[in-house]
């Protein structure tokens, strides 16, 4: 999509400065992409897009982009709702609204929801789009997605109560009893440096080392992967550590851990248990990777009882534990 000649209505950035999402509109069509950002700068123009509505009456057909590179391609009149042409956004009113994941992001104006371009970054298809009556090449009919469209309001609460509340406390006090009652009791706590977002912190209980913050929000293309996603999208990261742990290898391990914490966010990917990632703590000297498995898993292993944590906006969350496995070469 070329902005040469064409106006920003809008801009947001997720919260963790890695997408930016952009309106733009040239007079005779709205569009409304996302696009990755480096040190809050686009790394290139936006490479997923998606229709909103024309401005001016419909083409009988589609005109060929490459003809006019500098405007925002029109749609033809057969996969119009609007053939006639809606009207400019009221910018009062118009709001980008991001998904948890960061990934995507939905067009609302006033009560009404425009576009979604879901949290799916290598989705074959376009985003949807309200004005879209059949699906073309920059748009699928709003109607068509029972994936996303419902989260609107969801949404909406939650980023409320990161404007009105402060979640990452909230979440803390709910999750350490459970992580105390079942690893023992905490001996440090190491804070995540920087302004990362979400807040994150790495618990020292017992002799395990465990991610406080990670299920604050979802992780990304779980719903490619499972029929039930939803029980799979929050989650916490734990490690254990050898009993006879200093405090350097314990230091380095934490910090290990809270880098591997944003990898879904960082890498467009997610962590489901029995993955295998190519990397080691620094506790595990002779480890060339990790195995993913689920608190269930490992409490069987360990022939313990197996942590329950609470639920986090009506999802589980689980606790998955990244254990040392392989050799370097």
């Amino acid at each position: 999509m070329s902005s040469r000649t064409a106006e920003t209505l809008l801009w947001a950035q997720y919260p963790d400065g890695r997408y930016g999402a952009v309106v733009q509109s040239d007079g005779q069509a709205i569009y409304f992409a996302i696009q990755k950002l480096n040190d809050g700068e686009p790394t290139d123009t936006p490479s997923r897009w998606v229709w909103v509505r024309n401005l001016r009456p419909a083409p009988l057909m589609a005109a060929d982009p490459a003809q006019d590179p500098g405007r925002l391609p029109l749609v033809a009149e057969s996969y119009c709702l609007s053939p006639q042409g809606g009207s400019p956004l009221d910018l009062e009113r118009t709001q980008i609204r991001w998904f948890e994941q960061g990934i995507g992001a939905m067009l609302i104006e006033g009560d009404q929801l425009l576009a979604v371009l879901p949290p799916q970054p290598k989705l074959d298809l376009p985003g949807f789009s309200a004005d879209c009556r059949q699906a073309c090449s920059v748009a699928s009919p709003l109607v068509d997605d029972d994936l996303y469209a419902h989260q609107a309001d969801s949404l909406r609460d939650y980023w409320s109560d990161w404007a009105a509340t402060a979640p990452a406390a909230l979440w803390r006090e709910a999750l350490m009893p459970s992580l105390t009652a079942g690893l023992g009791t905490q001996i440090e706590e190491f804070r995540a440096t920087g302004s990362a977002w979400p807040p994150l912190r790495i618990a020292h209980l017992g002799t395990a080392l465990v991610t406080v913050g990670v299920a604050l929000r979802c992780q990304p293309l779980v719903e490619r992967e499972l029929l039930n996603y939803a029980d799979h999208q929050r989650l916490e990261l734990a490690v254990r550590l050898p009993a006879d742990a200093a405090a350097p290898q314990i230091q380095a391990t934490a910090e290990w851990l809270a880098g591997l914490a944003r990898y879904p966010w960082h890498h467009e990917t997610c962590f489901l248990p029995l993955q295998t990632i190519a990397t080691a703590p620094p506790i595990a000297t002779d480890a060339a990777s990790v195995t993913i498995m689920s608190e269930r898993q490992m409490a069987q292993r360990e022939q313990r009882a197996a942590i329950e944590l609470p639920a986090y906006r009506q999802q589980a969350v689980n606790l998955l534990w990244l254990s040392p496995t392989g050799h370097r070469a």
